[in-house]
């Protein structure tokens, strides 16, 4: 604190030490005094409000004493409240999950034998839990609904692959995972970690340095090296502590070439012990490890189950349930005639996908009544050709009911759809994976990641300051030595000193001044590290961006006011103070600009905002849409970034033809 206070103190009383320096040779009158009051006070009070900002919230991240064990414990915190806020949105427990079952897939794995040998007495892997722990076989993996943590616990290893066809629940499966192994978890052990690998390139990165990196996106509080640690971040130490589990969905959305290679991947990064569960579609994981043509791979040492379509009680039961009113259900009798027939509806309503899209098309919301929405029966259209016509047509309906108008909201479907239809075309075409994340929206932000979330460091401020003092000296006697002498003989009525040494005293002025103010400069430069002050804090896609927004502002009015207050005393002592201080400010404020632009992602970010919500193809209020289609359902939130709630419903939008966009619409 004390060295935040000096900070402050200094920012204080530099304008009034440069003006005494100056009073001599120049006259201050009132508008010079006014505005070295103007900006001495400001630059002090907002250097403070900064650094209580920064630091507010919470107790301080990352204690020096700290243990691994002690910050995994907070990460589940956080993970925990992610997901279990996730399930909400989603209404996983609304009136309940829906029941999924999987059986044994035993034609792409390793032989159970082999897995039960490597987990008894493979070099480096922990002793055998006791008897009965493990299944007897592959084939009493087999379950239901939550059983699958028992069932991650019975196979030896601890590794298992999870495939599925598309829509089959694969990813609400993985999240009640989470959540159950969270429930279970005893304090200093591993953390599940769900994360989509779709954003992954194997060919370029080793699957620890991309975990690290993921972890870093949702919890930026990892950011700071652990005392007595060789790994540069926590996130790196947590991994190398084996206090990861690592929860890898979507396989399939790699790129079909480097799929095998990323499975290659995966074996290397595991060490004896370490678990890990991957999802992905069963025809893409079978043509990866059974290619026709190249070298076969499997996920090493895992068991694998696949996810078997929906049973027709069980649909029936949850869409009679969830419509909770015997008006409701009754409009579900001809669907529920055709269940596990041939029928185009029979065919669609197998997935968690497409029950889920039926029932919020179709089911009344509190407070709405069942005869104001779409009928059910439409689904057993005789003009539906057959099962795609028919999830087509769910698709279509998604949008329109998920922005009905009972739920409050400030954009209507017409408005939205052709939103959604273009940031689905931007992650297919421009990003290539499903993670649809702020400073990525368009060309014109910068391809990189930002200053996710920002706290004072005092020992990189103290060094920033400290460097920036040496070479602030080092430079004011440079100038000093070099151009005293001409501003002495250049000016001599401003500089009536004579002597050499004193021109040259006169010069070392400016010089030193420059090095303090770029020592405060380099002190926060130096100081600024992506880590917020609770690690148990849940990151989001608005608090990144916040956290970015800040930095960029810091640098624009800090760097560039200071700076530009150099600039307007060093043009004052050879020409006008109160009018190089003005033109210093104004000058200093684009230099800010351009600093926070090339620090941070938020300035390119407003500019791209603004140019695509002037061109009417995304609302002003772009953060505020995405929460809102968040909380309608039509997004899930991973983290620090948005994902649509399925990838086939990111591809249908994105192969639509987006309606045109009606210009009296409110941005």
């Amino acid at each position: 604190m004390w060295l935040a206070a000096t900070v402050a103190v200094g920012l204080l009383v530099l304008p009034w030490v440069i003006a005494l320096v100056l009073a001599p040779h120049h006259h201050l009158d009132a508008t010079v005094v006014g505005i070295l009051a103007a900006v001495s006070i400001p630059l002090s009070g907002l250097w403070l409000t900064w650094v209580t900002v920064a630091k507010g919230g919470g107790s301080g991240a990352l204690a020096t004493g700290l243990s691994m064990a002690q910050v995994a414990d907070q990460i589940a915190v956080a993970i925990g409240k992610q997901w279990a806020d996730e399930a909400a949105v989603r209404r996983l427990n609304d009136p309940y999950p829906l029941p999924v079952s999987w059986n044994a897939d035993t034609s792409l794995t390793d032989s159970w034998d082999s897995l039960v040998k490597l987990a008894s007495s493979g070099a480096g892997w922990p002793l055998p839990p006791p008897a009965g722990t493990w299944a007897p076989g592959p084939d009493d993996l087999a379950g239901q609904d939550g059983e699958l943590v028992e069932v991650l616990t019975r196979v030896p290893t601890g590794r298992l692959v999870v495939l599925g066809e598309p829509g089959a629940g694969k990813t609400m499966l993985m999240v009640r995972l989470v959540l159950d192994l969270l429930a279970r978890r005893a304090a200093g052990g591993p953390v599940p970690f769900l994360t989509s690998i779709a954003s992954w390139n194997p060919e370029k990165q080793d699957l620890r340095d991309w975990l690290g990196a993921q972890l870093l996106i949702d919890h930026p509080g990892l950011a700071g090296p652990p005392a007595d640690r060789a790994e540069p971040t926590h996130a790196a130490a947590l991994l190398a502590s084996g206090l990861i589990l690592p929860v890898l969905d979507g396989l399939d959305e790699i790129p079909e070439q480097v799929r095998g290679p990323a499975i290659g991947r995966i074996n290397d990064a595991l060490r004896p012990g370490e678990q890990v569960v991957v999802t992905s579609r069963i025809r893409q994981y079978r043509d990866a490890v059974r290619p026709q043509e190249g070298i076969e791979v499997t996920v090493r040492a895992a068991a694998a189950i696949e996810l078997r379509p929906l049973d027709v009680a069980v649909v029936r039961s949850y869409l009679c349930d969830d419509a909770a009113g015997p008006v409701a259900k009754a409009r579900w009798d001809p669907v529920f005639a055709v269940l596990g027939t041939d029928a185009p509806a029979g065919q669609a309503l197998r997935t968690p996908l497409m029950v889920g899209l039926a029932r919020a098309i179709y089911n009344p919301r509190p407070g709405e009544s069942a005869g104001t929405l779409r009928d059910p029966a439409e689904l057993c259209d005789p003009a539906l050709g057959g099962q795609t016509e028919a999830e087509s047509l769910l698709y279509d309906a998604f949008i329109p009911a998920a922005y009905r108008d009972h739920i409050t909201g400030r954009w209507t479907a017409r408005q939205a759809e052709p939103w959604l239809v273009l940031l689905a075309r931007h992650l297919e075409q421009t990003i290539g994976n499903p993670n649809l994340a702020w400073w990525q929206l368009n060309d014109l932000v910068p391809a990189r990641a930002p200053a996710r979330g920002t706290r004072i460091s005092a020992g990189g401020l103290a060094s920033g300051i400290m460097l920036g003092l040496s070479s602030g000296f080092g430079f004011g006697f440079l100038l000093g030595f070099v151009f005293g002498p001409v501003f002495g003989l250049k000016f001599p009525d401003q500089y009536p000193w004579t002597g050499l040494m004193a021109r040259i005293a006169h010069g070392i002025v400016p010089g030193v001044v420059f090095g303090y103010l770029g020592a405060l400069v380099g002190g926060l430069g130096g100081g600024l590290e992506a880590k917020p002050s609770d690690l148990a804090r849940v990151t989001s896609c608005t608090a990144v961006l916040a956290r970015d927004r800040k930095v960029a502002l810091l640098y624009l009015l800090v760097s560039g006011i200071a700076l530009g207050l150099v600039g307007g005393f060093l043009f004052g002592l050879v020409r006008e103070l109160t009018l190089g201080v003005v033109g210093g400010l104004a000058a200093g404020l684009v230099l800010g600009f351009g600093l926070s632009a090339t620090r941070t992602a938020w300035p390119s970010y407003v500019l791209a905002r603004g140019e695509l919500a002037l061109r009417r193809l995304l609302p002003w209020s772009l953060m505020d849409f995405l929460a809102d289609a968040h909380r309608r359902g039509v997004l899930r939130q991973a983290g620090a970034v948005y994902q649509f709630r399925h990838i086939e419903l990111q591809h249908r939008l994105a192969t639509r033809k987006a309606p045109k966009t009606d210009p009296s619409q409110r941005l």
